[in-house]
């Protein structure tokens, strides 16, 4: 069983990064499958698993996705950087509650 971080951190990506790869991807007009194929993927899985929040696009794939897609730079690094604000504020909410339940038991 994943651990409830993994979760959060899986429903933090489908929600701020997925669902937004997939509304620009929409408005470009392009499936998943022809996207996949236009970036040089085997299978629109890639695509189905970015917009799920199984995974993130890697970093070299981000200007042709952003070219693609026709979605700003800088509208596309705001929203992972927007994601990666949201699991550090994930991390440091466990990590309190972590040190404040060790510190009662001390």
């Amino acid at each position: 069983m994943k651990d409830r971080n993994e979760v959060e951190e899986r429903r933090l990506r489908a929600k701020i990064v997925g669902e937004f790869l997939k509304l620009m991807r929409q408005k470009a007009g392009l499936t998943q499958h022809e996207l996949a194929s236009t970036l040089s993927y085997s299978t629109a899985q890639f695509i189905s698993n970015w917009e799920r929040g199984v995974s993130l696009p890697p970093l070299d794939v981000l200007p042709k996705l952003a070219h693609l897609c026709r979605i700003a730079p800088r509208k596309l690094v705001d929203v992972l950087y927007r994601y990666q604000e949201e699991v550090l504020k994930l991390h440091k909410k466990q990590l309190m509650a972590l040190l404040t339940r060790r510190s009662r038991t001390a």
